[in-house]
């Protein structure tokens, strides 16, 4: 960090001889049509990483322009984005003011984070970010946001982690896993839509940012304008209505400013049959201004939802059901529909800032965030009885237990008519549950099936502190500090006995596999045989602790011809997990805390813009970090045990991007070729195995934890937007993401079986040059964006390729094609990667603004997604880690999917006063 700073005063030093004339930009903005004032909207020359907001009279200011041409863009909330060119040639120049037109429907159809790759099966599956990103004035990013984002792409393949959310300057990502739960929000467009997106390495005045960026969400009371707004959506996607309602004084003459929001989204049933929502949110801001110098605000809000999810499934079951929204979550229960995989969460959050402006050239920014809450998701348990989910292979037409005599072709039409005719054989049979348990009952047993409940309690305290300091006219250096505290205790309760009388907290597995050893039973041995109520705990109970400490510092430069910037940023992170139960398997390593594991890592970047001319700018910028691993990647099987992956150690991820921008006020053009390499990484993925022949040893069914350690791979592309004002209502955009991910190492993977059937066992993992999963690698999109006299039309269509089904890393060892000659068709079968199909989209959109005696606002929008109704795209899916070591049947246990939905539709109404 020495070396670091040190450096900084030099350039410092260095470049304040450089001879250079520099002057001011000032301006208003206001609403086309009211004349208005607009506050919180983004005035950025990018390529001089220069910024301001507007305040709440709508007035900006930026100081230390170099002298020249300028392309000005002025984004933010719901307006459109606007371009201006100035040739700034004097000490100060005031603008004409700025006239912003709304959006079509005020962006209602965009605005909301869809849910669709929220209610996916896989729990390690990234959350989308892409739906934070269309505030940008990037065409290339904001275009990724809105279009791309329901096809879960993610930029550049970066995971979700790599990309930062903060709210008011603080951190809101998942200290588990570091990815974002968007649902802590959910319905709360209104207060969330004051957002500044900064591109991947990019500087901002917040935070060091991550390597893919960051959007930091501004619900500061002062910064919303006065208004009343209430508005009706209805739409055929994840819920059908919602209604929000928005009311802020805007900033008053006594400095206060209060700004409030509500919501309630709801269905009976989503797109997919079986599905339902029930969300509302809230929302709160506070703010008192102390004359100019200080300002203190309050933000609270939360938003609690529950909501009946999809899974994926095999092929053969969307066959079956002549759909390929098919979900096995659900089933009749009383002649209601009822689904067994229930998500809810509720995690509020509470905010509080203080703004000091110590003077016209330093400013110190201070946050306490504190959150709590819990997340959890429901599914189906049971003891000593059949599978009861559908879709379970063995209830499928093409398992048959001989693999060597054929099928039989009367019992598989018989099935098959079951499956098409009979809903109880289709779906979950939850009469048939409840009878089972009945029956038990009259002879004292324990239920034979349960709902339980995965639960997630939270507790988290964040502090940020941000001094911005103009050094100079050329210099303006940022630092900050910032440290979270976190617990998050996991744990099981019993949702549901389904008529059943009782059940009894012991590992059904090891009691059938290991008869004689009673203490392996026992999931907690200071509770032997407890016996579990309704809201009991069982099964698992521990706590996951984690602390992080961030110092970070940044200096931007800013010339006639160059400007560049350097960030250096050092975090120390430390974790532990705490075992409430003591487990009789590890009766020695799961009980009380385990040890701490500690990482001191660092990150430096540093960036270059070289303006050719006022048009025409080259940009590069450079990055290295080490960052260390999440708790959710480093212990093994913390539901049962303190053993974390073999040699834990921080990823290392370094690379860069070079583009060339062209900004004239009738065209925009972004091309980027960028570089990044990521070095020892590791994944944990949990499942369950059911009973299988493994070279030539039997293994009883237990739960599986594949450690995969020493993963580096390559991310590389092209990203292309561009922009065409073809008249004053008129303009085309196309955009394009091109990219090549792979795998460049062949990891150690590490097989651990929770009921120690067999030792751990490690082997190497085959997949060098293996596509990275789970994102299209190549996304193109163009249209056209119409506004002529409060009219809004946007038409564009899409393509996506190049998205891989994520793997099972088993079916890439040694093991998995021992026996087989050179030459067998089954080698390729079984270890090459599977392509998802391609797919081409168009999506419309089309709105109208009617202004009633310059007081009263009315928006309406629909939006049409998918409108050819393409219904054979998929989306998602993954190979099962499951595999048949003995006959090499792929077709065991193949794998499942997610289909893009078909046309759907999005109609918002708002009023505003």
């Amino acid at each position: 960090m020495k070396r670091f700073f040190s450096l900084l005063g030099f350039f410092l030093f260095f470049f304040s001889f450089v001879n250079a004339q520099n002057g001011k930009m000032s301006g208003k903005i206001i609403e086309s049509g009211t004349g208005k004032a607009v506050s919180n909207i983004s005035i950025k020359i990018s390529v001089l990483n220069m910024s301001a907001v507007s305040d709440q009279e709508g007035f900006f200011e930026i100081k230390n322009i170099p002298y020249g041409k300028h392309t000005v863009t002025i984004s933010g909330g719901s307006f459109e984005t606007y371009e201006t060119s100035i040739d700034l040639n004097a000490a100060s120049v005031t603008l004409p003011n700025i006239e912003l037109k709304k959006k079509a429907g005020e962006g209602e159809g965009i605005s909301e984070i869809s849910t669709i790759v929220l209610d996916q099966e896989d729990e390690n599956k990234d959350q989308n970010i892409s739906g934070l990103l269309h505030s940008s004035d990037d065409i290339f990013t904001s275009t990724a946001g809105y279009i791309f984002g329901s096809m879960s792409f993610r930029p550049r393949g970066y995971d979700a982690d790599n990309r930062g959310v903060l709210i008011n300057g603080t951190d809101v990502s998942d200290a588990e896993n570091g990815r974002i739960t968007f649902n802590d929000w959910g319905g709360l467009n209104d207060a969330m839509r004051n957002k500044q997106v900064y591109n991947y390495t990019e500087p901002t005045p917040y935070s060091f940012s991550n390597i893919g960026g960051l959007t930091n969400i501004d619900t500061r009371a002062s910064n919303y304008r006065k208004q009343i707004k209430l508005s009706y959506s209805l739409t055929n996607r994840t819920y059908r209505d919602r209604i929000m309602l928005t009311y802020s004084t805007g900033l008053m003459k006594n400095g206060w400013a209060i700004t409030l929001s509500g919501s309630r989204r709801w269905s009976q049933e989503g797109y997919v049959q079986g599905t339902f929502y029930d969300a509302w949110g809230y929302f709160g801001s506070i703010e008192k201004r102390f004359g100019t110098k200080h300002s203190l605000g309050l933000t609270i809000f939360g938003a609690p939802t529950k909501r009946g999810t999809q899974s994926a499934t095999v092929q053969e079951a969307y066959d079956l059901s002549g759909s390929n929204y098919y979900n096995p979550n659900w089933g009749y229960q009383n002649g209601k529909i009822r689904n067994a995989r229930v998500r809810q969460n509720h995690e509020p959050e509470f905010i509080l800032n203080h703004i000091w402006n110590i003077n016209d050239k330093t400013k110190l920014t201070t946050a306490v965030n504190y959150s709590f809450g819990t997340n959890s998701w429901s599914s189906l348990n049971w003891y000593n009885a059949p599978d009861p989910r559908p879709d379970y292979y063995r209830y499928l037409p093409s398992y048959h237990p001989n693999y060597i005599d054929p099928i039989d072709q009367f019992t598989q039409n018989l099935i098959t008519q079951q499956w098409q005719n009979d809903v109880n054989v289709r779906q979950i049979n939850w009469d048939k549950l409840i009878q089972i348990n009945k029956l038990g009952n009259m002879e004292g047993l324990q239920a034979n099936y349960i709902v339980e409940r995965n639960v997630t309690k939270t507790s988290q305290i964040a502090f940020n502190t941000t001094i911005n300091k103009e050094m100079s006219s050329h210099a303006t250096i940022t630092g900050g500090l910032n440290f979270k505290l976190y617990n998050g205790q996991h744990y099981k309760i019993l949702d549901d006995l389904l008529g059943g009388n009782y059940w009894v907290n012991i590992d059904q597995f090891n009691k059938t596999d290991f008869p004689g050893d009673t203490a392996s039973w026992q999931l907690d041995l200071n509770h032997p045989n407890k016996v579990i109520h309704q809201d009991d705990k069982f099964g698992y109970d521990y706590v996951a602790h984690m602390n992080d400490v961030n110092l970070w510092g940044q200096g931007v430069f800013t010339y006639n011809k160059v400007d560049f910037f350097a960030a250096a940023s050092l975090t120390e992170t430390e974790f532990w997990r705490t075992g409430n139960y003591r487990n009789g398997r590890y009766p020695d390593n799961s009980y009380g805390d385990s040890k701490k594991y500690s990482f001191l890592n660092y990150a430096i970047k540093g960036g270059v813009t070289y303006k050719i001319t006022g048009r025409h700018y080259l940009t590069a910028t450079g990055f290295y970090e080490t960052k260390a691993p999440y708790f959710s990647n480093t212990f093994v099987s913390p539901r049962t045990r303190n053993t974390v992956v073999p040699d834990v150690k921080s990823e290392t991820a370094f690379g860069g991007d070079a583009s060339y921008i062209m900004r004239y006020p009738w065209l925009n053009i972004r091309l980027t070729y960028y570089y990044t390499r990521f070095l020892d990484g590791a994944t944990v993925v949990s499942y369950y195995q059911d009973q299988l022949t493994k070279n030539f040893v039997t293994l009883p069914g237990t739960y599986v934890n594949n450690m995969m350690t020493g993963i580096a791979r390559i991310h590389q592309g092209v990203e292309f937007g561009a922009e065409i004002k073809a008249t004053k209502s008129l303009k085309f955009f196309a955009v394009a993401a091109i990219g090549k991910y792979i795998y460049t190492s062949r990891p150690q993977t590490t097989i651990s079986y929770d009921n120690g059937s067999m030792p751990d066992t490690t082997f190497t993992t085959y997949i060098k040059n293996f596509n990275i999963p789970s994102t299209p690698q190549t996304a193109l999109s163009g249209g056209l964006k119409y506004n002529y006299k409060f009219w809004f039309l946007d038409i564009n269509a899409n393509y996506y390729d190049n998205n891989w089904l994520s793997f099972s890393a088993e079916r890439r060892t040694a093991d998995a094609i021992s026996g087989l000659g050179p030459g067998d068709p089954l080698i390729a079968a079984i270890t090459q990667e599977q392509k998802l199909k391609s797919g081409f989209t168009m999506d419309v959109s089309i709105g109208k603004s009617i202004r009633i005696k310059y007081k009263y606002f009315i928006n309406i929008n629909l939006s049409v997604t998918n409108i050819l109704n393409n219904t054979s795209i998929q989306s998602w899916g993954y190979e099962q880690n499951r595999f048949d070591f003995t006959n090499k049947n792929l077709d065991l246990f193949p794998p499942k999917y997610l289909y893009y939905y078909g046309r759907t539709y999005f109609l918002n109404v708002s009023f505003r006063i």
